[in-house]
């Protein structure tokens, strides 16, 4: 049996939503098992020098969660050795979850394999629960299994589409990474209750700016308190251009950054920042983590 999973790239937080909303990018990877070929784990595209080849990386991470969810209902549930190929075309580190869209191509691509062998569970929220289970938060995994915009609390995950007149511009730096881990523990344990509010009604404007297709909302939707300033501050050189966008056109940290998501409307393009940074336009993607025979 040979299946490719396509898995999109996804902008976490988008601003006041910290760790609640997430957003599908039509930027995606690829990831191809083969239960007849000799087993193996070859990489192209971003990263590929980097990635593990010994089973530790993170599609293989997903295939191991989805089987072990398994066998506490089958406990003879099986995945046949294969060998993995992965087509990588987001940035690692970046902000753009690269991770949950390879735990969550691993979940889908176990699931199928497990379907055909009669323990079936291929479903989205699947893959939500496990890449969630394995990173500690929903807010990449949920856009990358449902696509379009998804918003989470408490394990519980709605997705909503997205205007066509939300046109996304990711730019992402050359040179600067920031781990998720890092970015975290730069992170208060405790914020001001002003902070808070300010966030919950900015995060409302921001579903009601995308669904709604009001690029111009997103101007002040964006706006944050809790962690972006903090995120910034590990990256000086992306909160020059921060600063600078932030005059002109809506813009947030993607994810835990250092690449940043902003937003074009009429008469107001995202400037090109320069020397050092790669300028994507890039649609909304609708569709979330699909698999097919290849």
């Amino acid at each position: 049996m040979r299946l490719t999973a396509t898995v999109p790239a996804t902008s976490a937080n988008l601003g006041p939503g910290f760790d609640c909303f997430g957003l599908a990018l039509d930027l995606c990877n690829e990831v191809t098992i083969d239960t007849e070929a000799e087993p193996g784990v070859s990489w192209e595209g971003e990263g590929a020098d980097e990635l593990p080849t010994d089973g530790s990386d993170h599609v293989h991470r997903g295939i191991r969660a989805a089987l072990e969810h398994q066998r506490r209902i089958h406990p003879n549930a099986e995945v046949p050795p294969f060998a993995l190929h992965g087509v990588n075309r987001i940035p690692l580190e970046r902000g753009l979850g690269s991770s949950s869209a390879a735990l969550v191509a691993g979940v889908a691509l176990a699931s199928r394999l497990l379907g055909a062998a009669g323990w079936d569970d291929d479903d989205p929220a699947t893959a939500v629960a496990y890449a969630g289970e394995l990173e500690g938060h929903l807010d990449n995994a949920a856009p990358a299994a449902y696509g379009g915009l998804t918003v989470t609390a408490d394990g519980h995950v709605r997705r909503f589409d997205v205007a066509p007149s939300i046109r996304p511009v990711v730019l992402v730096p050359d040179v600067e990474r920031v781990s998720t881990a890092d970015a975290r523990r730069a992170l208060p344990d405790a914020v001001p209750l002003r902070d808070a509010v300010f966030n919950v009604g900015h995060g409302a404007l921001v579903v009601q700016a995308l669904v709604g297709g009001d690029p111009d909302l997103l101007r002040v939707a964006l706006h944050d308190r809790l962690h972006q300033s903090v995120r910034l501050a590990l990256v000086p050189a992306v909160a020059a251009v921060f600063e600078e966008l932030s005059r002109g056109v809506p813009v947030c940290v993607s994810g835990s950054g250092p690449s940043l998501l902003a937003f074009e409307g009429d008469g107001w393009p995202v400037p090109d920042p320069g020397d050092g940074w790669r300028m994507v336009r890039i649609g909304v993607r609708a569709a979330g983590v699909q698999v097919i025979p290849s």
